[in-house]
């Protein structure tokens, strides 16, 4: 039954290591695009594609990113007296703002992007060659999908539970409540008005995922090279017919060593400038987005906490503080993965067979276990890494600010 899971997962989207395709960053950019994010050119489209593509995307980007978060601004502005619809307000507007630094980020910075896109076809159909390899590469593939597909789904049961609420009782919900507080202009028809907000926040919410999970497809990606890397070594460990202290033992090896440690330390300096172009990309709109975060979970808690439990309002803030939860936690798991998987490269380099080896081989594999020293470490802005220590960092800070926020409320 898993096995056939996997096998459906593997399907959608197929990778194929010998062209350099890699079906998760394809879904993700498929996905991407249907949302209205006007990316094109990281995958073969024709002109005419592209140009749909852009003219669909600035359209949809437009109308329901900068206009509607510019709609509920207002709202912050207008209400920005009372405490709950303030507190409502700004973990919106705060969101959407987030998420549309990241989406201009995003365009401004395409042509980095193919960049990295390029590098990541290079590794992929250059460096895998061994069965296992290729199980570490595919079962890698299997997790982005499956990781993407579950984001996916939470976020956008909130949007269309939130869909629901509000048609089914628009007076109550439609401009009065999380997540849809925003002022929209009065002379638009009050259906048109909820329509607008219900695919406005729910188209929104899948933009914010597929900006977000590109950054985190990428850092799989690197991931699953540096576990490519060390099981490289497994070529360079000497089998022996014989005790190995003794001089008549039997070395059983077929290739250069030397080519192949060359090829190690290619890969490896190759990795690393992945590591640093996404970095240079994302860095500073993550850090704007653990910042606010800190602002929104405290919040979404305080909201949750003044809101009698079981209310429409309170379901749709536990929902959405689960979103933001999944969020940074992606971010923050899979950015300790790749930090924890590049310190076990010294280790794999030291364990081949290296006292079998010429003076050539030594020097290589001293500079490629002097560069391993220095992990993989992705940052938000260069400040906080992202690592499992940062996500409780910024539950607890948000902690303090939401008993303090019902003190503020209490008094």
């Amino acid at each position: 039954m898993i096995y056939k899971i996997k096998r459906f997962i593997r399907d959608v989207f197929p990778s194929n290591v010998e062209d350099g395709k890699i079906g998760s960053v394809k879904l993700n950019i498929w996905l991407a695009q249907i949302t209205g994010v006007p990316i094109v050119g990281l995958k073969d489209e024709s002109n005419i594609v592209k140009n749909v593509i852009l003219l669909y995307g600035i359209f949809i980007t437009s109308a329901m990113t900068f206009i509607y978060t510019g709609f509920e601004m207002y709202d912050l502005y207008v209400n920005w007296h009372d405490l709950d619809s303030l507190t409502q307000n700004t973990c919106l507007s705060l969101t959407h703002l987030s998420g549309a630094i990241k989406t201009v980020n995003l365009i401004f910075r395409l042509p980095r992007l193919r960049e990295v896109m390029r590098k990541l076809k290079h590794v992929t159909k250059t460096y895998i060659k061994s069965e296992k390899q290729l199980l570490v590469f595919y079962d890698g593939e299997v997790e982005n999908k499956l990781v993407l597909s579950i984001y996916i789904g939470i976020v956008a049961f909130t949007g269309f539970m939130g869909m629901i609420m509000l048609y089914m009782n628009p007076e109550a919900v439609a401009g009065k409540i999380f997540p849809y507080r925003v002022i929209l202009p009065a002379w638009m028809p009050q259906q048109l008005q909820l329509l607008y907000m219900g695919l406005s926040v729910i188209i929104f919410a899948i933009q914010i995922i597929a900006v977000d999970y590109l950054n985190v497809t990428i850092i799989n990606q690197i991931r699953f090279q540096l576990n490519i890397l060390n099981l490289s070594f497994d070529e360079l460990i000497i089998e022996t017919q014989a005790n190995p202290k003794q001089t008549n033992s039997l070395v059983l090896y077929k290739d250069d060593p030397v080519r192949r440690m060359d090829s190690i330390v290619e890969h490896h300096c190759l990795l690393r400038e992945l590591r640093q172009d996404t970095e240079d990309i994302f860095s500073k709109p993550i850090l704007w987005q653990f910042m606010t975060s800190v602002i929104i979970f405290a919040m979404t808690g305080f909201q949750a906490t003044v809101r009698s439990s079981g209310s429409s309002a309170a379901v749709l803030i536990y929902a959405y503080c689960g979103c933001i939860f999944c969020e940074l936690f992606v971010y923050c798991w899979f950015g300790n993965e790749v930090s924890e998987q590049s310190k076990t490269l010294g280790t794999s380099g030291f364990h081949s067979s290296w006292y079998y080896f010429d003076q050539r081989y030594g020097k290589s594999l001293l500079i490629f276990l002097t560069n391993a020293q220095r992990p993989f470490v992705f940052t938000a802005g260069g400040f906080m890494g992202l690592s499992l220590p940062s996500f409780t960092g910024i539950l607890s800070k948000s902690y303090s600010y939401i008993a303090l926020l019902r003190q503020i409320y209490g008094d």
